[in-house]
C-alpha cells in the first residue's frame, strides 16, 4: 500500500505542462490538411469555435476534430446540432 501512496505523491508532484496557446494559422493548417473551409475553425480568445456546414461531409467534420483535440485539451464540449454559435458571450 505505501508503494502506491508513494507512486501517487510522485505523480501529483509532476509539474502540469502549460496549455499551448493555438494561433489562426494553426486552425488554418488543421483545416487544410482536412480539405476544410478554413472558416469552420474560428478563434474566440482562448477558445476554437467549430462551425461545420449542415450539409459537410462527415468524414472532413471528423479529421478536423481529431486534428483540434489533439492540439487543445478538450474538457468543455458543446454541440448544437446544426445551429450556429452565436457571435455574443
Amino acid at each position: 500500500m505505501s508503494v502506491l501512496l508513494a507512486l501517487a505523491l510522485q505523480v501529483a508532484a509532476q509539474p502540469t505542462r502549460p496549455q499551448r496557446q493555438v494561433s489562426k494559422a494553426d486552425l488554418n493548417a488543421m483545416a487544410d490538411a482536412c480539405h476544410a473551409p478554413r472558416s469552420w475553425l474560428v478563434l474566440r480568445g482562448r477558445e476554437v469555435v467549430f462551425r461545420g456546414s449542415p450539409n459537410a461531409d462527415f468524414a472532413k467534420i471528423e479529421c478536423v476534430l481529431k486534428k483540434v483535440s489533439a492540439v487543445v485539451p478538450m474538457n468543455k464540449n458543446g454541440f448544437i446540432g446544426n445551429a450556429q454559435a452565436s457571435e455574443e458571450k
